[in-house]
This record gives structure tokens, C-alpha cells and sequence, in this order.
């Protein structure tokens, strides 16, 4: 495999941590009261505008969103019930893609992970599953083997996990994403891009939040 010109980014503390807001104040945030979630975004605070604007993928008569996430966040592993249900509530109107972050070389085995499944056909099916072995039952490490092992664990022939997660194609994958965080300016996961102009800090928002921003980027189209 070529040599890997992936950008080593520097450590940086997560946006948020459960240690300081506890899992309570999360599942608050995912399931505010009305006059928490009528609060009007604050720019530069719960969101800001990407500038320039980001080019979509999605298909006509939708609106991008764009989930950055880390498997070894647990933020984002606390937050992808709430997303889920989010997305699947408005098929209809939203394309939703997945882009795994890394604040540091250590996250790289990660977000290769994410797209040799994805390669695979496996990603959504077992994202649950991943998010579970790392944080919850502690069987799932950053090393290529226990990634490995979880593959086949899973029902997916080992060697063609190997060599579908050393290929040149999910490395190219990783370096795109990470052009496309750096691109959007993402400086704490999880966070959500919609429309290529607003990256929301929904740490700070409820994921309600992002309807607020669905029909921005989709009058933003229509202007």
C-alpha cells in the first residue's frame, strides 16, 4: 500500500465531555422541553457559517447533513440513537452521510474501520455493534487485529476485511474526510454540516435544531 499522507492532526479535547454534563444532561439535550428548542441559534456559539461553502452530494429535492463522528467518541456513541431517529423521520427530505473525524493519528484506525464496513456493506447494519464493543464492553481497540476480529465476529471473512481496510481505496476515503473536516472547519465532534453552509454545534442544540437549518440551506437553494 502507498505510503499514507493522511494529516496527523494535533490532540484536542473533545467539545464536550460526559464527565462534566453526565449522560442525563445529553439525553436532555436530544429530548429538550419546547422552550429550550424554540431558543433561536446563536451564531459563532451553536453554529456558524461555512465560509466558503461546502459542495453537496445531495440528490435533487434534498438537503445534505452531514454527521463528523469518531467510533471512539463516546459523545457521538451517546448522541447516534437521537440521530438516527432524526434521520429516519425525514428521509424524505434530507440526505444524510456519515464522515469519521480524527483529532489525532491514534482515531485513524477508526475512521479506516468505518469505511472498509462501509466498503463492505456492513456499516449501518453493525454501527450499533461497533459503538458497543468500544464503549460498552471494552472489546473493540483501536489495533488492526481487534478490528479484525470484530469483522469476523460479525460475519465478515477476516481476510477480506484485511485487505478491504489496508486497501488504497478506503485510505484515499480517509484523507478525503479528512480535507472535508478541515474544509467545513470541524473542531469537535459530533457535529452536524447542512447544506455545505452551516455547521451546527449541537452540543449546544437539540438535534431538532437541525430542521431549523434543513430549511435555511433549503430556502438558501430557492434564493
Amino acid at each position: 500500500m502507498p505510503e499514507s499522507t493522511t494529516t496527523d492532526y494535533p490532540s484536542r479535547a473533545p467539545r464536550f465531555t460526559l464527565a462534566s454534563a453526565g449522560i442525563a444532561l445529553l439525553a436532555a439535550l436530544a429530548f429538550a422541553s419546547p422552550a429550550w428548542a424554540q431558543t433561536a441559534p446563536r451564531e459563532g456559539v451553536d453554529y456558524r457559517i461555512v465560509k466558503p461553502p461546502q459542495p453537496v452530494e445531495a440528490p435533487a429535492g434534498k438537503v445534505e447533513v452531514i454527521e463528523f463522528f469518531g467510533y471512539w467518541c463516546p459523545h457521538c456513541d451517546a448522541f447516534e440513537p437521537a440521530m438516527s431517529d432524526w434521520t429516519k423521520k425525514n428521509a424524505a427530505t434530507v440526505a444524510v452521510r456519515y464522515l469519521p473525524f480524527a483529532f489525532q493519528s491514534a482515531h485513524i484506525p477508526f475512521q479506516k474501520l468505518y469505511y472498509a464496513l462501509d466498503a463492505l456493506g456492513k456499516e449501518t447494519e453493525l454501527r450499533r455493534k461497533v459503538f458497543a464493543a468500544i464503549h460498552g464492553d471494552h472489546t473493540l481497540t483501536g489495533d488492526a487485529n481487534s478490528m479484525a476480529d470484530f469483522a469476523a465476529k460479525n460475519g465478515i471473512d477476516r481476510k477480506k476485511f484485511i485487505d478491504t481496510f489496508n486497501s488504497f481505496s478506503v485510505q484515499s476515503k480517509v484523507n478525503r474526510a479528512n480535507q472535508i473536516a478541515q474544509a467545513y472547519g470541524v473542531d469537535g465532534v459530533p457535529e452536524l454540516g447542512i447544506g455545505g453552509k452551516y455547521l451546527l454545534n449541537i452540543a449546544a442544540q437539540t438535534i431538532g435544531s437541525a430542521d431549523i437549518f434543513v430549511a435555511k440551506a433549503r430556502a438558501d437553494k430557492k434564493s
